[in-house]
C-alpha cells in the first residue's frame, strides 16, 4: 500500500551525526517531496540490482551504465570511476584524484558533460575535469576505450561522458531525487535534484555537497587531506513538442582541499567555477533531407583557482641562525581559465541502414597564472617584509574543428562498419611565460599553428550462435600539447602526439555466462614525457594490453564476476642509452566479485588484486606524476556491500572498504609533499585510506 516511510529512513540516516544538522533542512525538504510522490504510486518489486564491482561490456569498446541507483557514495567523478575495471587513479588527497583509462589520463582522456568537454584550469592537475562532476547529478555514464570516437576532440586514451536525459512532462507535476551518504573519516555527501514542470516548460534545481576529514591509512598514519566542495545548478527547459528541446543553464561551485601531495604551493583554497550554457535539440527535422536530429550548444566557462601554503596549514618558520634569525614565506598561486565554445551537430539517415553525423566546433580558451611571495625575515626581533609578484604563464588557444561519423549495416543481421574523421585547427598565442622561480622562457610572446587529425574505422560481426560480437578497430589518434603542458613544463614547441592503435576482441552473451576479451596495441610518435616534474620532451613509445570481463550465474541467486586489465609500455627513445619502460604505466589489475541477490536485496563481496610494478623510469612521467626510484609493491584488498530496495523509490546501501585495514598505495599516486606537524612524514607516495565504513540512501521519483 502507499506509504511515506522513505521520509523516516532519510531522517534516521542523517541525524546519526550532529555535524549533519547544518544541512539537514535541505535533506528533509527533498525527502518530503519524495515521500509525497511515493504515496501516489504502488510498491513494486524490482527485477534487478546492479553489482558495480565489475561489469561486462555489451558493445565493443563502449560501456554504458545508469547512475540513478548507484550504491556507493562518491565525492566526485574520479572517486566513482576508479571503482570500475580498467581505470586507475592518482590520489592527491581526500578528493580531486586524476583517473587513468588504459594508463592514459589528464589531457589524453576526454571528460565530457552533456557534449561539453571539461578541462582542468590549474597546472599539475589539481583540478582535473572529473573534480567538477558529481555523478549523482547525472543520469548515465558512457565509457569509450581508446581513440574510437571523433565527436568530442582528441581522445588518445578514450572518453568518459556524463549525460542527463530531458523527459517531457505529460501534465504539471514534480520530479525529485535525494541522495545522501555518510562514512568513516568524516565523509558526508548529499545531492538534492528537483524539477517542476508542465508539458511546455520545466525548471530544474540541483544542489550537491561533499566533505571529508583527514583520513588515516591502514597503519594509522594521518594524511592532511580534508576537503569540502559544493555546487549549484539551475536549468530552464522548454519542450514545446516531443521533438524540440531548449535548455538554458547556470552553474557555480567552490571547494577547499588540503593536499598532502604538494609542497611548493600547499593547498587548494578556492576552486570557483561558473558556467553559463544553452543547448537546443530538434528531432525529425526534415523527412526530405533525411535530417534525423539537429543539435546546437553554447558554453561560457570560468574557473578561478587559488592555492597557498598558509590558509589551511600553519606557517612554519625557516631557522637561519638558531635564536638569532628566521624567515617565513607565504606563497600564493592565482590561476584563471575562461573557455567559450560553440557546437553544432546534424544527424542524417540517408539510407535505412546508414547513419551520418556531421559537426563543427569552435573553442576559445585562455589560461593565466601568477605567483605572489610574501616573505618576512627577522633578525634579533627586527623584521623586514617583502612582497614579490611574478607572472607565471599567459596562454590563449583558438580551436576550430570539423568532424563526421558514419555507421552502416552491411546486412540486416551480421555485420556493421563505423568510421569517423576529425580535423582540428589550433592557433596558440603565448603571452609572458616564466618558470615558477621567475625566469622568462625563450618561447614567451610567440605564436604557433597546429593541425590535428583523428580518424578510426571499426567493423563488428554478430556471432549469432553464442550471442556475441567480434570486432576489429583501427585508429589514428592525434593530440596537440595541452595549454598546461606548454605553459608549466617549458613545452611551447612540443610536437603533437600521434597514436596509431589497433583494438580487436569478442564478446559473448549466454543465459548463464557472459564475457568479453579485448586486445590492443599502439605506437605513439612524439609522446609527451615529463622529466622531474619541470621539463618536457617528445619521445616514441609502444603500448600493448589486454582486458577481460566475465560473469557466471552459479545459481539463480549467486553470481560470480571477474575482470582483468594488463598494460605493457616502452619508451623507445629512452634517455640516450637505449629504450626504457614508459613511466607511469599501471600494473596488472584483477578484480573479483561474488554477489548474492534475493528479490530486491543483494550482498556483494569484492576483491582487488594488483601486481607489483617494477617497470619504472624514475624521475619521468606525465604532467600528473612521475615514477619513484623504487618499484611499487603489489597489494590485495577486499570490500563488502549490502543493498536493499524496500520500495520502488528507495534504495538503502551500506558497506566497508579495505576490510583488512591494509596499508598500500597505487602506483600512479602522487608523491607526498610537506605536511603540517602531526601528519605523515615527507616521503613516499600518498597512501590509500584504511578500513572505511559507509552508508547511503537514494530516494527518487525520476
Amino acid at each position: 500500500m502507499p506509504t511515506p516511510i522513505p521520509l523516516f529512513i532519510c531522517f534516521d540516516l542523517y541525524c546519526c551525526d550532529i555535524r549533519q544538522l547544518r544541512w539537514l533542512g535541505l535533506i528533509l525538504a527533498g525527502c518530503l517531496l519524495l515521500s509525497y510522490e511515493a504515496t501516489a504510486q504502488q510498491t513494486q518489486t524490482m527485477k534487478e540490482i546492479n553489482v558495480t564491482s565489475t561489469r561486462v561490456a555489451k558493445e565493443p569498446l563502449i560501456e554504458r551504465e545508469t547512475l540513478k541507483w548507484n550504491e556507493r557514495p562518491t565525492s566526485d567523478a574520479a572517486d566513482f570511476l576508479k571503482q570500475k575495471a580498467g581505470f586507475s587513479a592518482a590520489k592527491i588527497g581526500g578528493t580531486s584524484g586524476t583517473v587513468f583509462l588504459r594508463g592514459m589520463g589528464g589531457p589524453r582522456l576526454g571528460i565530457v558533460v552533456n557534449d561539453h568537454l571539461e578541462e582542468a584550469g590549474a597546472n599539475h592537475g589539481t583540478d582535473p575535469g572529473t573534480s567538477y562532476i558529481q555523478p549523482d547529478g547525472h543520469d548515465h555514464v558512457t565509457v569509450i576505450k581508446g581513440p574510437n570516437t571523433v565527436l568530442y576532440g582528441s581522445t588518445m586514451g578514450g572518453l568518459v561522458k556524463f549525460d542527463e536525459t530531458v523527459k517531457r512532462f505529460d501534465k504539471p507535476s514534480l520530479r525529485g531525487r535525494v541522495v545522501g551518504g555518510i562514512g568513516s573519516y568524516g565523509r558526508r555527501d548529499y545531492t538534492v535534484d528537483g524539477t517542476i514542470g508542465t508539458p511546455l516548460i520545466q525548471l530544474r534545481g540541483l544542489v550537491s555537497h561533499a566533505a571529508g576529514d583527514n583520513y588515516k591509512d591502514g597503519s594509522g598514519r594521518a594524511f592532511f587531506s580534508f576537503f569540502e566542495r559544493q555546487s549549484r545548478k539551475l536549468v530552464a527547459i522548454l519542450t514545446p513538442t516531443d521533438n524540440i528541446t531548449a535548455e538554458f543553464s547556470a552553474e557555480n561551485g567552490d571547494s577547499q582541499v588540503a593536499f598532502p601531495a604538494y609542497s611548493l604551493m600547499g593547498d587548494g583554497i578556492h576552486f570557483k567555477r561558473e558556467i553559463l550554457g544553452a543547448r537546443f535539440t530538434a528531432k525529425k527535422v526534415s523527412e526530405t533531407l533525411k535530417l534525423k536530429k539537429l543539435e546546437m550548444q553554447f558554453f561560457d566557462r570560468n574557473l578561478d583557482h587559488q592555492m597557498d601554503n598558509f590558509t589551511l596549514r600553519p606557517v612554519i618558520p625557516t631557522v637561519i641562525i638558531p635564536g638569532v634569525a628566521f624567515s617565513t614565506s607565504r606563497r600564493t598561486l592565482f590561476q584563471k581559465f575562461r573557455g567559450r565554445s560553440a557546437r553544432v551537430v546534424a544527424t542524417f539517415d540517408p539510407f535505412p541502414a546508414t547513419e551520418v553525423v556531421f559537426g563543427y566546433e569552435h573553442k576559445d580558451d585562455k589560461f593565466i597564472g601568477n605567483n605572489t611571495n610574501d616573505a618576512t625575515t627577522c633578525i634579533f626581533g627586527n623584521c623586514i617584509n617583502q612582497t614579490v609578484q611574478t607572472p607565471f604563464y599567459n596562454l590563449a588557444t583558438v580551436n576550430n574543428a570539423l568532424f563526421a561519423e558514419v555507421s552502416h549495416f552491411l546486412d540486416q543481421i551480421n555485420t556493421s562498419v563505423k568510421f569517423g574523421l576529425r580535423r582540428d585547427y589550433y592557433h596558440t598565442r603565448a603571452g609572458d611565460l616564466q618558470t615558477f622561480l621567475g625566469t622568462r622562457l625563450p618561447t614567451a610572446f610567440q605564436d604557433r599553428e597546429d593541425v590535428v587529425n583523428n580518424l578510426f574505422v571499426r567493423a563488428e560481426y554478430d556471432l549469432a550462435p553464442i550471442g556475441g560480437t567480434a570486432f576489429v578497430a583501427l585508429a589514428n589518434g592525434e593530440r596537440a600539447a595541452s595549454n598546461l603542458e606548454r605553459a608549466s613544463f617549458d613545452g611551447f614547441n612540443l610536437k603533437k602526439e600521434i597514436n596509431r592503435e589497433i583494438n580487436t576482441g569478442f564478446s559473448w552473451n549466454q543465459p548463464v555466462f557472459q564475457g568479453s576479451v579485448t586486445f590492443f596495441a599502439s605506437h605513439i610518435n612524439n609522446y609527451i614525457l615529463i622529466n622531474q616534474g619541470t621539463r618536457s620532451e617528445n619521445v616514441d613509445a609502444n603500448r600493448m594490453g589486454a582486458e577481460a570481463d566475465a560473469a557466471f550465474q552459479i545459481t539463480p541467486k549467486w553470481k560470480l564476476f571477474g575482470s582483468l586489465a594488463w598494460i605493457r609500455a616502452q619508451n623507445l627513445t629512452g634517455h640516450g642509452q637505449g629504450s626504457v619502460p614508459l613511466a607511469q604505466t599501471p600494473p596488472l589489475d584483477a578484480r573479483l566479485a561474488l554477489a548474492y541477490q534475493y528479490k530486491t536485496f543483494s550482498i556483494n563481496f569484492g576483491g582487488r588484486f594488483v601486481a607489483k610494478q617494477d617497470r619504472i623510469d624514475p624521475g619521468s612521467g606525465n604532467s600528473l606524476g612521475i615514477d619513484n626510484a623504487d618499484a611499487t609493491p603489489g597489494f590485495s584488498t577486499a570490500s563488502l556491500s549490502l543493498s536493499w530496495r524496500p520500495w520502488k523509490q528507495t534504495q538503502l546501501s551500506m558497506g566497508v572498504d579495505n576490510i583488512l585495514d591494509l596499508t598500500y598505495t597505487e602506483h600512479l599516486s602522487r608523491r607526498v609533499g610537506d605536511q603540517p606537524p602531526g601528519f605523515v612524514s615527507n616521503s613516499g607516495r600518498v597512501n590509500e585510506p584504511g578500513r572505511a565504513f559507509w552508508m547511503r540512501v537514494v530516494l527518487s521519483t525520476l
